[in-house]
This record gives structure tokens, C-alpha cells and sequence, in this order.
């Protein structure tokens, strides 16, 4: 009988010893499958986005006047300004060539063109710049500041995909995302900085505010076609 009671305590105290062996085997193994590095895997370390400075330009015949080719490339121009241009919009004027007075008009009509596509006299800058006395034919060119942002290659097939025992993530993981993204944001200088936060509508907070002192539903009229319900074609 008592043979019996001390088999029981030796079982017991050996399965005592056993589990805290199992369970640093067990962590030993997460340690090396699945760690601490691949499970906080991030695509913009691995293949990051660079964001890099960009000038186009935009060189205008400075002959007899804008022609309509000209301004309609000069509004364009503008609208990718409006859309994703940095600091003051450029407009260097040649001096010093044969078609100086020519350019001085034709830099009026460019004036005009700026004032009408809603470009605040204030966001541009006029500069002239030397040109060759013996060029009849010297631009004006207008340009600003932009950022692009350039993904890195993706192709890398180094790794094998039939024998990958410590589950690691490979080479080309996040890679496509981050093109995308690349090719997709609207403003890359975005991925480097934050908009700073535009005005709020103070005519909108005021109404609110008084409906508010005065008990009144303070959220916004909506109508049937602002209706979250599920189309009627799927039920």
C-alpha cells in the first residue's frame, strides 16, 4: 500500500518537472517560427517609398501671341498646380534676346490665363531670365515645385517558395501594395507630412450652436436618397 502511495508522488512530481519542459520547448519553438520580427513585419521598411522633389515645365512661344494650343496647355498646367503643385507658381521671361518685346506681350495673355484658371496673384512669381541676344525664339517658361514618390523594384525571386521551414516572409511581401500606393496617392508629399487642417465653417457651427441652446436636433436634413437601407434586389 505504501509502494502504491509513493508510485502516485513520484508520478506527480515527474509530471510537475515535464510541464515547465514542455512549455519552454514550446516557446523555443515560437522563438525561431513565427518571432517577434515576422509577426511585426512592415511592407514600408522591407520596400519603403521615397518621396522626392520634382520642377516641371512648361516652356510657352513667346512669337506673336498665346495661340490656343499654348493656353490650353497653359490651363492644364495650372490645374496639376492647383492639384499637387508646392509653393509659388514660376514664370521666367527672357531677357536680353531678340523677342523680348514679343515675349513682354505674350506674357500679358499668360497673366490672363493665370487670373481666369483661379490662380491668386500672390502664388505667382515673375522672373526673367538671360537669354542669347542672337535667339528669336526664347520661351517663356513656367514651372513649380511638386513630389513624386518612387517605390522600390519588386521581382525578387531569390527565395525558394517549396522550402521555407521557418515561415519568414518573403522578398517580395508588400511590395506590390507599396507600388500601388506609390502610384496611387494624391499628393506624395503626404507620405512625408500632414496637411495642416483647413478652416472650420463657422456659419455651420454657429447654426448648430443655436439649435443646440434651443433643444433642436442639431444634424444635418436628409432626404430619401441619403437612406442607408439595403437595395430592395438583394432581399
Amino acid at each position: 500500500m505504501e509502494s502504491d502511495v509513493k508510485m502516485k508522488k513520484q508520478r506527480s512530481v515527474s509530471s510537475l518537472l515535464i510541464l515547465p519542459l514542455l512549455a519552454s520547448l514550446a516557446l523555443a519553438g515560437c522563438g525561431g517560427f513565427n518571432g517577434v520580427e515576422e509577426a511585426q513585419f512592415d511592407a514600408s521598411y522591407s520596400h519603403p517609398i521615397s518621396v522626392q522633389p520634382d520642377v516641371p515645365t512648361l516652356n510657352i512661344a513667346a512669337s506673336s501671341g498665346l495661340s490656343v494650343e499654348d493656353r490650353a496647355a497653359l490651363e492644364g498646367f495650372v490645374d496639376a498646380y492647383k492639384e499637387r503643385g508646392h509653393g509659388a507658381l514660376t514664370v521666367a521671361t527672357p531677357s536680353g534676346s531678340s523677342n523680348t518685346a514679343i515675349a513682354m506681350n505674350v506674357l500679358a495673355d499668360v497673366r490672363d490665363t493665370l487670373t481666369q484658371s483661379g490662380v491668386p496673384a500672390n502664388r505667382v512669381s515673375y522672373t526673367p531670365y538671360r537669354a542669347s541676344a542672337a535667339n528669336q525664339t526664347a520661351p517663356i517658361i513656367v514651372s513649380y515645385k511638386r513630389f513624386v514618390a518612387v517605390a522600390s523594384p519588386c521581382g525578387d525571386w531569390s527565395d525558394s517558395y517549396s522550402y521555407n521551414p521557418n515561415n519568414t516572409p518573403t522578398r517580395n511581401l508588400g511590395c506590390t501594395t507599396q507600388n500601388n500606393l506609390a502610384a496611387m496617392v494624391a499628393d506624395p508629399a503626404d507620405l512625408v507630412t500632414p496637411r495642416v487642417m483647413t478652416a472650420s465653417d463657422a456659419a455651420r457651427r454657429g447654426e448648430v450652436f443655436t439649435k443646440y441652446r434651443k433643444g433642436e436636433i442639431t444634424a444635418t436634413a436628409r432626404d430619401d436618397h441619403d437612406s442607408a437601407a439595403l437595395s430592395e434586389v438583394a432581399k
